[in-house]
């Protein structure tokens, strides 16, 4: 090989890994607070709504909001905690189970589709022997409406 290729797929691997978008896995860190806003994605838009809070006592955090029939949302959890795995449960308002991030590898998002109307909990929670203090973040975005619909002519 000449030593123009060698430097040729020197720069094509260095310009791969730069611009390599991010991966999320089972291994990777929880999502920074600054970069939940990012994970969502164009397709979502952001409720409005400020979800942060404190970790209590138990570290965990709850989080109250309704979510309409009709629509599909995006939840997003993060946090700055290094150490330890977010886990994000929601919950209807009878305590049934809907999701659960530690049967999916502790996946920091999730879509969730609702045929009706239903007032959830969203649990965010770090499994750690002491108290850790620090913030977390929920984001809740719902899909944009398709823009190849028409409307009806009146």
């Amino acid at each position: 090989m000449t030593y123009a290729r060698l430097i040729f797929l020197a720069l094509l691997m260095a310009c791969g890994f730069v611009w390599a978008p991010p991966v999320y896995g089972q291994d990777s860190a929880n999502v920074s607070l600054g970069d939940c806003t990012g994970l969502m994605g164009k397709e979502y838009i952001s409720d409005g709504q400020d979800y942060k809070a404190r970790l209590n006592k138990n570290n965990m955090a709850r989080f109250h909001t309704v979510f309409y029939g009709g629509n599909r949302y995006c939840l997003v959890a993060c946090s700055n905690i290094e150490d330890h795995r977010l886990i994000m449960k929601v919950y209807d308002s009878e305590r049934n189970l809907l999701f659960d991030n530690t049967r999916h590898h502790h996946t920091p998002l999730w879509h969730l589709e609702f045929n009706s109307t239903v007032p959830c909990v969203v649990e965010i929670k770090v499994e750690a022997e002491q108290h850790i203090d620090r913030l977390v973040k929920l984001m809740i975005g719902f899909r944009k409406p398709d823009q190849t619909r028409q409307m009806p002519e009146q």
